[in-house]
C-alpha cells in the first residue's frame, strides 16, 4: 500500500452504518481506493435492497434490474464522495432514488404499456398471496407515500436517514408515514372484506 493510500485509509470517516461493522467499515476504505473486489462485496451486499428498493419506487420490475446496475455505478464512480458523514446505505438509496426519478422523466416512460395493477382476489391469509396483496396495494400509493412507507417498513431506515435519502424535514417523512399507514390499512381492509364476500 503506498503513502497515499495509508494516509486515505487513516483519514476516511467512518460512518455511523459501519461503526458497528468493522468488516463494512474495510470494504468501503478499499473501495475508495479503487478496489473492484471491494465493489464486488458490496455489490453482492446490497444487490437485493437496491432492487426492491427500485422496483417499488419505478413500479415495473423489469426496469428495477436496469436502475439498480446504473445505481451502482453511479456510486462506485463517486465513492470518494462518500465522507461518512451518513450512513452508506441513506448514501447509496439516495443515488438510487435520483437514478429512477431521472427514468421516470424519461419521454417514453409515461407512453409505455404499464403492468398490471390489479389487485389479487386471493385470500391475504397465505403468506405468498399476502405479499402479492402488499405489493399491489403499495401500488396504490402516490410516490410520495409509497417511498417514505418502503424505507421505513420494507429498509428498516431511521427517520432521519428517511428524511436524508428523500431530502425532506423529519417532521414531513413523520406526516407522510401516518399518511402512508392510513391509507394503507384502509386499503388492506377493503381487500380483506372482498375477499371475505368472495370466499
Amino acid at each position: 500500500m503506498t503513502i497515499e493510500a495509508e494516509a486515505t485509509v487513516i483519514t476516511m470517516p467512518v460512518s455511523r452504518d459501519t461503526e458497528g461493522d468493522p468488516e463494512e467499515a474495510r470494504w468501503l476504505v478499499r473501495a475508495r481506493l479503487g478496489d473492484e473486489a471491494a465493489f464486488t462485496w458490496l455489490l453482492n451486499r446490497y444487490r437485493n435492497r437496491v432492487i426492491r428498493l427500485a422496483a417499488h419506487i419505478l413500479r415495473r420490475p423489469d426496469e428495477a434490474e436496469d436502475a439498480a446496475q446504473e445505481a451502482f455505478i453511479r456510486a462506485f464512480r463517486n465513492i470518494r464522495a462518500f465522507r461518512g458523514d451518513s450512513r452508506f446505505t441513506t448514501w447509496l438509496f439516495h443515488i438510487v432514488l435520483r437514478v429512477c426519478l431521472d427514468r421516470r422523466r424519461l419521454k417514453r416512460w409515461d407512453s409505455e404499456v404499464q403492468w398490471d395493477d390489479t389487485l389479487p382476489l386471493s385470500s391475504p391469509k397465505d403468506p405468498i398471496d399476502t405479499r402479492l396483496v402488499v405489493n399491489a396495494l403499495l401500488k396504490e400509493l402516490s410516490p410520495p407515500l409509497r417511498a417514505a412507507l418502503v424505507l421505513r417498513e420494507l429498509e428498516g431506515m431511521e427517520y432521519e436517514d428517511i428524511a436524508h435519502v428523500l431530502g425532506i424535514p423529519v417532521g414531513t417523512v413523520r406526516s407522510r408515514l401516518n399518511a402512508a399507514r392510513a391509507r394503507f390499512r384502509d386499503l388492506y381492509m377493503r381487500v380483506v372484506e372482498e375477499t371475505n364476500r368472495v370466499q
